[in-house]
């Protein structure tokens, strides 16, 4: 069982493995690993964001999570011991400083919509005030009495928030997880929404999706496989 753990509680040789795994995964000729990761995120028609419509919304959570575990699989063939942090925004008002100096050049494959490209990671972070709360956040995920559509239309509402907060290449819908914040930060929106699984009544709360739209592609998982984290064999620390 993998634990992912706060960025915040890291010791330093967990900092640096997650950094030295992103590093290496994106170290080498043609399209690196990460760059090729990257490249799924920049090509839109896998429909994982609510402002592409009804399906998009439905598939955020599920696509994300999957995107999350793809990279989490490629850092553990390196390193067993490694995993992706969360960034914990609610209370860690600022960017983890640690990761301050990672900002890697990444050559991201041409795709569906959009060229080859290289981006050099940027951020531009303002003040903490810009960030959601803890009062937000707590209220959505203890709020039992809504849907899976009303859930996640709020927290990718909050997520949408912290991607400009961060500023930079995190604000450019098609090669933000370039930036390795980008993962930290999706933890978090992942680990959210598994608090809100968790509590009672909500267990059948699901995405709303049939068909082709929940195959989560670029792979063949379904958003029925990747519903329960304790199945996918991690978990998340306080």
């Amino acid at each position: 069982m993998t634990v992912r753990k706060r960025a915040s509680a890291l010791s330093p040789s967990e900092k640096q493995r997650y950094i030295d795994c992103i590093n290496q995964l994106n170290s080498g000729p043609g399209p690196t690993p990460f760059a090729t990761l990257v490249s799924f995120h920049a090509d839109m028609s896998h429909n994982m964001h609510g402002s592409m419509g009804t399906v998009g919304r439905q598939r955020f959570l599920p696509w994300h999570r999957r995107f999350l575990m793809e990279l989490e699989k490629k850092m553990q063939a390196i390193d067993p011991l490694a995993f992706i942090p969360y960034w914990k925004w609610t209370t860690n008002r600022s960017l983890p400083s640690w990761i301050n100096n990672d900002k890697p050049t990444v050559k991201v494959p041409a795709v569906s919509g959009m060229p080859g490209t290289t981006i050099t990671v940027t951020r531009s972070s303002t003040h903490p005030s810009g960030l959601p709360t803890a009062a937000q956040l707590d209220n959505l995920v203890k709020n039992t009495s809504i849907d899976y559509t009303q859930f996640t239309s709020q927290l990718e509402g909050y997520h949408n928030v912290v991607h400009g907060w961060v500023g930079g290449t995190m604000n450019n819908i098609m090669v933000s997880p370039s930036d390795p914040v980008f993962w930290m930060h999706h933890a978090m929106i992942d680990r959210l929404w598994s608090l809100w699984q968790a509590k009672p009544g909500n267990a059948g709360k699901k995405p709303t999706l049939s068909g082709a739209n929940a195959t989560l592609d670029p792979w063949t998982d379904t958003a029925a496989n990747v519903s329960s984290i304790a199945m996918l064999g991690y978990s998340y620390g306080p």
